[in-house]
């Protein structure tokens, strides 16, 4: 596997900087919500949010172990 460009490195961070954001307001609504089911949607979503923001994460991480480096 070749190398990320910068490029394609700054779109990764990108998109887990959305997925962060994303799952912190989620998570926020959430907790001010008090009709029960907008609060499971927000919640919900917030959960949905964190484990795109974990799979990105643990992609990263197995391209760097096959490469034999670190992530930091």
């Amino acid at each position: 596997m070749k190398n990320l460009s910068t490029k394609e490195l700054n779109y990764i961070n990108d998109i887990l900087s959305w997925e962060l954001l994303a799952t912190k307001k989620c998570f926020q609504y959430g907790n001010q919500e008090t009709n029960p089911v907008h609060k499971n949607a927000f919640l919900s979503s917030g959960n949905m949010h964190q484990q795109n923001y974990h799979k990105v994460v643990n992609y990263l991480d197995q391209i760097v172990k096959q490469k034999g480096g670190e992530m930091q």
